[in-house]
C-alpha cells in the first residue's frame, strides 16, 4: 500500500498567494498599463518620409563664440548664460515651466566647449552637435556660416519632431509658452502649386508650416502690433514654428547655392524668409500677435507679450528698461535657482 506524502499546509499558501498576486499583476498592467506619451505621433506628415519620435519639441541653437571674447569661464558668454536662462525657463520655472513633457533640445556647433554642454545636459536639456554646412555667399562672416549651419533645425534626423518652436537663446519668457504649438496659425498647410519651385532647387513636400511673427524693424509700436494692412512682408528669423522635413531641408541647402535669390545682408532672416515668401510655394503665416515681436518695448512688456528677444548685455539707448530688467532679473532668477540645488557650480572651465 502506497501512502500518500502529505504536502506542508504553508507550502501550498504561499503558492497559492504567488499566483494571486501574479493574476492581480496582469489585470493591473492589461487596465492601467502605461500609455503612449500624450503627444506622440506614430507617423511622419503626409509624404510618409519622415519618421517622428513625437509630436511637439523646443529647440534653439549655441554656436561656439569662442572667438577670444569670452575665452575665460563659460558664465562669461552671454549668449551660453541666455541658453541656461531659456532652459530654465521651460523646465524649471514655478511661472513659465513646460506642464507636459516636450523636449527641449540645444542644437550646438562642433566647436562648442564640453563644459558648456555638460551644464545644459545637468540643466535638462538634450544637446545635439551638427555638423557645419557651409555658404556661398561672399561674405566673410561667422554669422554667415552659423546661418547655413542652423538649417541643421529643420532636418528631421535630427529633430525627429512634427511641431517644433525654434527660439535664439536670447528670449524671456513672461508666461507659459506651450499653447503657442497648438494655435490655429501653426496648422499645417497644403502645397497646391509646387511648380513654382525650378527643378535644380529640387521638390518640395505635399504640407508644410511656417508661422512666425512680422519684422517690425521699429523700437517704437504699439502693442499689439497688428500690421492690418499687411504692409510688413518678411518675418524676424528669431521665432518660428515649423516642422522638419527632408524636402524642406534640402530645398534650403539648394537655396544656399543660389545667394542671388535671397542675399540681402541679414544672415539670420534672407534664406527662409526667401523660401517662405508671400508669393511663393510655402509662404509664411502670421503668429498671433500676443506671442512675440522683435523689438520689444515698453507697451510690449505691459501688455505680456510672451516673448521678449533681449540682448540683456548690451544696454542700447533705444531698447526698453522695463523688458532689459526683467530678462537680467531671470538670468540670476536662473544662477540663483541652481546655485541652491548645485551647492555650487561646478561645471565652469
Amino acid at each position: 500500500m502506497i501512502s500518500k506524502i502529505a504536502r506542508p499546509e504553508g507550502a501550498m499558501s504561499k503558492k497559492l498567494l504567488f499566483f494571486c498576486l501574479l493574476s492581480v499583476a496582469c489585470t493591473i498592467l492589461l487596465l492601467f498599463g502605461t500609455p503612449p506619451p500624450p503627444d506622440a505621433v506614430p507617423d511622419g506628415p503626409a509624404t510618409g518620409k519622415a519618421s517622428y519620435r513625437g509630436r511637439y519639441a523646443i529647440t534653439t541653437f549655441l554656436a561656439s563664440h569662442d572667438d577670444g571674447t569670452y575665452q575665460t569661464r563659460d558664465d562669461q558668454d552671454p549668449y551660453f548664460m541666455s541658453a541656461r536662462t531659456l532652459v530654465y525657463q521651460l523646465l524649471h520655472s514655478p511661472n513659465t515651466k513646460l506642464r507636459s513633457q516636450i523636449p527641449v533640445i540645444v542644437v550646438v556647433t562642433p566647436d562648442v566647449r564640453e563644459s558648456k554642454r555638460r551644464r545644459l545636459r545637468a540643466d535638462g536639456a538634450t544637446v545635439v552637435e551638427v555638423e557645419y554646412i557651409a555658404q556661398n555667399t561672399a561674405v566673410v562672416d561667422d554669422r554667415w556660416t552659423e546661418m547655413a549651419t542652423r538649417l541643421r533645425i529643420f532636418d528631421p534626423t535630427i529633430i525627429p519632431y512634427e511641431k517644433v518652436l525654434f527660439m535664439e537663446p536670447d528670449m524671456v519668457l513672461t508666461r507659459p509658452i506651450v499653447d503657442i504649438l497648438r494655435d490655429p496659425s501653426t496648422d499645417f498647410v497644403l502645397i497646391n502649386d509646387a511648380t513654382k519651385v525650378s527643378a535644380e532647387l529640387g521638390t518640395i513636400p505635399e504640407r508644410y508650416l511656417m508661422a512666425a511673427s512680422p519684422d517690425s524693424l521699429q523700437r517704437d509700436h504699439d502693442y499689439p502690433f497688428l500690421d492690418p494692412e499687411n504692409t510688413v512682408k518678411h518675418f524676424n528669423g528669431g521665432l518660428f514654428v515649423y516642422s522638419p522635413s527632408t524636402e524642406v531641408f534640402q530645398y534650403y541647402k539648394s537655396l544656399l547655392n543660389h545667394p542671388e535669390l535671397y542675399y540681402t545682408g541679414s544672415p539670420s532672416q534672407d534664406l527662409i524668409n526667401y523660401a517662405h515668401r508671400w508669393g511663393g510655394p510655402m509662404p509664411w503665416k502670421r503668429l498671433h500677435s500676443s506671442w512675440y515681436i522683435d523689438w520689444p518695448n515698453d507697451n510690449d512688456f505691459a501688455g505680456n507679450m510672451a516673448l521678449l528677444h533681449s540682448k540683456w548685455w548690451v544696454h542700447e539707448s533705444s531698447s526698453s528698461d522695463a523688458v532689459e530688467r526683467f530678462a537680467l532679473a531671470r538670468r540670476w532668477e536662473m544662477e540663483g535657482y541652481w546655485v541652491g540645488r548645485d551647492g555650487e557650480s561646478k561645471y565652469w572651465s
